[in-house]
């Protein structure tokens, strides 16, 4: 029987952010051999059950399978498509594939119309680097078939509706040339808006836009005031259309990040924390006006693929005590990454980390090759209770991490940690005889994850971080054959 194994649109599974035609590629599968494709057809609607369709290309007489890209098309900004296709060969016609689906983003002529708001507005905020809370609200009176929202930051993001953080996405907007290219993410919120009032907010984080980067440790690289921006695109049930955007009347303060950094870390103070802040009509806190921050839109572009994820989850592999006393976490594994913590503690009682690579000649901690880099995590308790936390807006190169202070006893169970990289799908992979040549495979498995987190990087760990793609061409067919990289690159 011929059938589609696998149906990709621009090399993705089911994207989201599309903003221009993209091209389609499918797997073939039969029983029998030398199948070629002679022909495919190629159906895109509005629904899964195709009766809505917007493109049907009927029997094209082609053996092409990838890079089909149906030009004739016309997308449309912020909506859901649903694709299929059937193929066939010399013997039989196949039947249709499983449906896969495409979001866009803006569509041309479509232009990015959100200004970016921000809660910082002292001239000493240039030189800090805490996190900050947006939050706005609006009313929905009807029945919403589709939401679409898309946002960015000025800064690192994270946004939520309603109480819950949208989307598995790490480190966005991630690391771009910012004034001259910025990414905005796409995502479907269908599932989390509701009729009544809908609370919208943002924490953001300095990052790469305006923390310390560089080998000359430089600051506000990029800008001096972080940003967020949002355009949420609502579909009625009777098919009109309202748009939604971040403006003067959202309302900012501090986050509890009181400190965070690419390179240094994050300090997170419990007694900041506002309940409700992104769900509540008028949650506590001081809360005060935003501030326009300008920016020339016209640089603003759609990120489908390749966005930083949580991608491996590592336990403690040994809780142990170097010769000088120092109390040690080993997760077995150099990786880039953070850690979450579990623990019980009272007001002013802290939890402190700080992640390293390797331990010296006598096992103890060894710091050195991190140069200036902190890469410490922070957490001050504000009251009595159990709290889960891991940093938001930074990451680290690490295997190891000392233990400087912990409320109460240190469990192996109460750490994990989470490694991040730019999403990817595995396409290649080696197992031999050879236990030596296994590990190395690893090893250069592990080494691109460390290094492939938003744009490839030259390290992980140390005061560096940077942009590099002087190893990543020599890398680059290992980095092919190991991961489908096409919308990494």
């Amino acid at each position: 029987m011929l059938t589609i194994r696998k149906l990709k649109i621009d090399y993705q599974e089911n994207p989201v952010g599309i903003a221009e035609i993209p091209q389609f590629q499918w797997e073939i599968a039969s029983n029998r051999r030398n199948v070629i494709q002679k022909a495919y057809w190629l159906q895109i609607a509005f629904d899964a059950a195709f009766t809505d369709l917007v493109y049907d290309s009927g029997w094209i007489s082609s053996g092409e399978s990838a890079h089909c890209i149906p030009e004739e098309m016309k997308l449309q900004s912020a909506k859901r498509y649903y694709v299929h296709v059937r193929v066939e060969d010399a013997w039989e016609q196949g039947p249709w594939s499983e449906a896969a689906f495409f979001i866009t983003a803006l569509v041309e002529p479509d232009r990015w119309r959100a200004p970016f708001i921000s809660a910082e507005t002292e001239e000493r905020d240039k030189e800090i680097s805490k996190g900050t809370y947006v939050r706005g609200g609006f009313v929905l009176k009807k029945a919403v078939k589709e939401a679409i929202v898309l946002t960015t930051g000025l800064g690192l993001y994270q946004f939520f509706l309603n109480g819950k953080k949208v989307g598995e996405d790490e480190m966005t907007p991630g690391w771009t040339s910012y004034r001259r290219h910025l990414l905005y993410q796409t995502y479907d919120v269908t599932a989390l808006v509701k009729t009544g009032y809908n609370a919208a907010g943002a924490m953001l984080a300095a990052g790469w836009y305006k923390g310390v980067m560089g080998l000359t440790k430089a600051r506000n690289n990029y800008g001096d005031r972080t940003g967020f921006a949002m355009e949420l695109i609502l579909t009625y049930e009777d098919g009109s259309r309202v748009h939604i955007y971040t403006d003067e009347n959202w309302k900012g303060c501090d986050s509890p990040i009181v400190f965070s950094e690419i390179y240094d870390g994050e300090i997170y103070d419990q007694s900041l924390e506002i309940p409700g802040w992104a769900e509540a009509e008028d949650p506590s806190g001081r809360w005060q006006n935003t501030v326009v921050v300008p920016f020339d839109t016209r640089v603003i572009r759609a990120q489908s693929g390749s966005r930083v994820k949580v991608m491996d989850r590592l336990p403690v592999k040994r809780l142990f005590t170097t010769p000088k006393g120092e109390n040690v976490l080993d997760f077995g594994q150099n990786m880039t990454g953070r850690i979450q913590v579990r623990a019980t503690g009272k007001s002013g009682d802290v939890i402190r980390l700080r992640c390293f690579e390797v331990l010296d000649s006598d096992g103890n901690v060894y710091t050195e090759n991190l140069r200036e880099a902190r890469a410490e995590m922070k957490y001050i308790f504000a009251k009595d209770g159990t709290i889960i936390w891991q940093p938001r807006f930074t990451y680290m190169g690490f295997q190891y991490a000392q233990i400087l202070e912990y409320p109460g006893e240190a469990k192996e169970e109460d750490f994990t940690a989470y490694t991040l990289h730019s999403n990817m799908e595995r396409t290649g992979e080696l197992t031999c005889s050879n236990p030596l040549l296994n590990q190395l495979h690893h090893n250069i498995l592990w080494g691109l994850k460390g290094n492939f987190l938003d744009v490839p990087t030259d390290c992980p760990q140390r005061d560096e971080r940077l942009g590099w793609t002087g190893d990543a061409q020599i890398f680059c067919r290992t980095a092919c054959y190991l991961m489908n990289t096409y919308t990494f690159y």
